[in-house]
């Protein structure tokens, strides 16, 4: 009995990431389908759903150093991440299961605003419970399953999410909504009582640019950083453009593509699981080293690829090495800084992620208009891999260095 409270408890704080992931993927696949009847071009779309990126560049680290230093009263009765989990979650719910009904350019904009907001703030808390409650020795795998449910987080955004649009367009956004609720209701329930990693109350809010201030003497983590950017820019930065170079390069359609998705969501899943339980018995650095390496091989590779074998051969290896990239960092991120502040690092690593998300985009269109004169017939497509491989080849060689810093 025992040995079962612990796993649900342990497993349990990582259910809030299949209805957040689900929910994103929601909002970000569907609602442009709401805002094209009322955006006067693609750009203003582009704005509304971009706007993201601002939220996830200035919300997380505050996030977490709020969570860091609440107020003990508060910590005592509410939870020191549970609260601002129970405090995100109604909000997220409420702006998707609302935009289905909302008419109108500026209120679609808004609640989308709204809903990247809490999104962000979410994340930190939810990322740093299992920090706070689960030993060092269990991270990788309780981050593994992680990777799992934000693999079926997209899989219900972008496979399920457009079948149930169909159906009745309200349909994915109020199960999203649902999603969020009992997901975080779960998260919530399994938390234990309140307490930071060594069971102290970090210090207060004239600390919270302390970690700034740590990160001048840490290249090692400067370095972890710049990498786990990198990396996230290699798989994410390909992901507006896929369906495209389906289309363009194979000659499949959407449907074929979504189908061939799942397989990869699918893989991703799987492996985040295994990769997480093989990376706390065997170390995840290593692992974590191949994973890039796996990633960046399959990318160059992708810059051939014309038939729909080849691709599923492609997303079958990169599958593997972006389970390994899901998986993996943030253990041993966590691992490499200490339970210490870990509010306000998570929030670090988390700003490195959307920082990715919001450049690497543009760095992979640059690279396909670049590519349109050497691949004219494609309209420049096939550059998009060997430039996302370039980013996760990269990441990989800075990942040594952090290890590098870290031995010294």
């Amino acid at each position: 009995m025992a040995g079962r409270y612990r796993i649900f408890r342990e497993y349990g704080l990582t259910a809030g990431t299949l209805g957040s992931s689900a929910g994103q993927t929601v909002m970000v696949a569907l609602l442009p389908v709401l805002l094209a009847e009322y955006a006067p071009s693609a750009v203003w779309i582009g704005f509304a759903i971009g706007g993201e990126g601002i939220f996830a560049l200035l919300v997380p680290y505050w996030i977490g150093a709020l969570s860091d230093h609440l107020p003990a009263r508060l910590a005592r009765r509410f939870g020191r991440r549970t609260l601002f989990l129970a405090t995100m979650a109604p909000l997220m719910a409420a702006s998707i299961a609302l935009a289905p009904f909302v008419s109108g350019y500026w209120p679609l904009a808004g609640i989308a605003f709204v809903f990247f907001a809490a999104f962000h703030g979410y994340l930190t808390p939810l990322w740093a419970l299992m920090v706070d409650a689960v030993p060092e020795e269990r991270w990788g795998r309780v981050h593994g399953l992680r990777g799992a449910l934000h693999a079926g987080g997209l899989a219900y955004g972008l496979v399920a999410g457009g079948l149930l649009f169909q159906l009745w367009p309200p349909l994915p956004f109020l199960l999203g909504a649902a999603l969020i609720l009992a997901t975080t209701a779960v998260t919530i329930l399994a938390a234990p009582p309140d307490a930071t990693r060594d069971g102290t109350p970090d210090a207060g809010a004239g600390e919270a640019w302390a970690v700034w201030k740590e990160l001048r003497g840490r290249p090692d983590v400067r370095r972890f950083l710049v990498a786990n950017a990198l990396w996230t820019g290699a798989v994410d930065g390909i992901r507006p453009y896929v369906f495209i170079f389906a289309v363009v390069v194979l000659g499949i359609n959407t449907a074929e593509t979504s189908l061939i998705l799942l397989l990869l969501v699918g893989g991703i899943g799987i492996g985040s699981v295994l990769l997480g339980r093989l990376g706390d018995r065997f170390g995840r650095a290593p692992l974590l080293v191949g994973g890039t390496l796996l990633t960046s091989g399959a990318m160059f590779a992708g810059v051939l690829v014309r038939e729909i074998d080849g691709a599923i051969a492609l997303l079958l290896a990169s599958g593997l090495g972006a389970a390994a990239l899901i998986a993996l960092p943030y253990p041993l991120f966590a691992a490499l800084v200490g339970g210490r502040s870990i509010g306000r690092y998570t929030g670090l690593y988390i700003l490195s992620l959307g920082f990715a998300r919001v450049a690497a985009p543009v760095v992979v269109g640059a690279a396909i208009d670049f590519g349109r004169p050497l691949f004219p017939a494609l309209d420049g497509y096939p550059l998009m891999w060997p430039v996302a491989g370039a980013m996760a080849l990269l990441g990989g060689v800075i990942l040594l260095m952090a290890l590098g810093a870290t031995r010294e």
